[in-house]
Formats: structure tokens, C-alpha cells, sequence
């Protein structure tokens, strides 16, 4: 796909969150009270902004490539509800798995504390986005999804596998 557009990670979840059908400017500000009669503070009540927290990016609490991987594997599903019901055994089923795959080679990498055997699940992980973008390829030009989803899929893709070649060299650094 050649697009010489540059994107931001915002971009994209804007595009995510349009697809997604979620309310626009999803991100949440709490309104401002009002103040009492006499223009001062003290009668305002303090309370917690609201948060949905099943869409907010743990930054402190997992790496970004989860993060991007989770996100990505949630639209695949999302996009994949719609595909005709011919394709829904084959190439449907196909792209389901490989966006578990990356997730779950990501979480096995994670949990693996022998160097060698974190690569080898890091380079799974690898070559399970590889997977995911051919089968991403083929449900486009087999009408399964459009190009607008397989052109957000394939940012994600390339934002997931940044993210993942920078925690390998970050790995292979490590000193033992």
C-alpha cells in the first residue's frame, strides 16, 4: 500500500474510535461546576472525573506494544463481524486467530525470563503480524472487509511491529 501520508498515533485512534462508533471527542473532561451566588469556590463539590476504563491506555501498567497489539486484535474482531458469511469459516476465522496470536506470543515473550526463548516468542510475534498482513491483504482484495479497514489495519500493523522491534533490540541489550 503506498499512502505518503504520515500518521500519528491520535490520527489512528480517532480512526479506531470512528469505526468503533464511539461518541466523538471520546476522550473525557469533566464539566465545570458552577460557582455559588456569590462568585466564589467554596461551595463547590469536588468529585472524580468519569472514566471508562475498559478504553483507557494503561501507559503505567503494560509496554505500548501490548497496548497497540490488544487494540489491533479488538478491531479485527470489530471489522470482522461485519464479513460476508462465506468468508466468515476461512478468511475471517483466519485474521480472528493470527490478531490473537501476536497478543499471545507478546504475553508469553513477557513471562519468559530465559533470553533465547524470549526472542524466539518475540520473533513469533513477528511473523504472526507478517500473517496477519496477508490475510488482511487477501479479505481486502476477496471484498471481506473495505480499504479503509485494511488501511487502518495495516497502520496499526506497522505501529505494533516498531513497537515490537524496538523491545527485541531492548531485549538483545540486555546485559546477563
Amino acid at each position: 500500500m503506498s499512502d505518503d501520508r504520515q500518521f500519528t498515533i491520535e490520527d489512528l485512534q480517532k480512526e479506531i474510535e470512528k469505526e468503533l462508533g464511539l461518541p466523538e471527542g471520546f476522550g473525557y473532561e469533566p464539566p465545570q461546576l458552577p460557582q455559588n451566588k456569590n462568585g466564589t469556590e467554596e461551595d463547590r463539590v469536588s468529585r472524580k472525573p468519569f472514566r471508562i476504563s475498559d478504553f483507557d491506555c494503561p501507559r503505567d501498567k503494560e509496554m505500548a506494544v501490548f497496548t497497540h497489539a490488544k487494540k489491533l486484535s479488538e478491531y479485527v474482531f470489530v471489522v470482522t463481524e461485519k464479513s460476508p458469511k462465506k468468508f466468515r469459516w476461512s478468511i475471517t476465522t483466519r485474521l480472528q486467530n493470527a490478531s490473537v496470536d501476536i497478543v499471545e506470543n507478546l504475553y508469553r515473550a513477557n513471562f519468559e525470563r530465559d533470553e533465547e526463548a524470549r526472542l524466539q516468542y518475540q520473533k513469533n510475534a513477528g511473523v504472526a503480524l507478517s500473517i496477519l498482513d496477508f490475510y488482511t491483504e487477501t479479505a481486502r482484495t476477496k471484498q471481506a472487509i473495505n480499504i479503509r479497514q485494511m488501511s487502518i489495519i495495516a497502520r496499526q500493523i506497522a505501529e505494533t511491529r516498531k513497537l515490537l522491534n524496538g523491545w527485541v533490540k531492548a531485549t538483545k541489550r540486555k546485559p546477563k
